[in-house]
């Protein structure tokens, strides 16, 4: 039974490899201490801009899909994300 789950967490390493960041994450409130957090969540490439009062990183993954991150200036978590078709 052991060997069953080991073989799934390690199945699933790679998908986690290519995850974007997720609702509730820190990715900072510094430009390049966000960056860095994002491009380690596989949102590469991030350039941000301020919308609505959040911050608002434009990036894509690893298969070059685009996507925005919506980043809470104030608390430095991610509020949003949404993939940008």
């Amino acid at each position: 039974m052991n060997k069953l789950l080991i073989a799934a967490v390690f199945a699933l390493v790679p998908l986690a490899a290519n995850a974007m960041p997720a609702v509730g994450d820190m990715v900072g409130m510094e430009p390049a201490q966000a960056r860095a957090a994002l491009e380690k969540a596989g949102c590469l490439e991030p350039d941000f801009e301020a919308e609505d009062g959040r911050i608002e990183a434009k990036c894509h993954d690893a298969d070059m899909k685009r996507w925005e991150v919506y980043i809470d200036p104030a608390t430095g978590k991610v509020v949003k994300v949404k993939a940008n078709d």
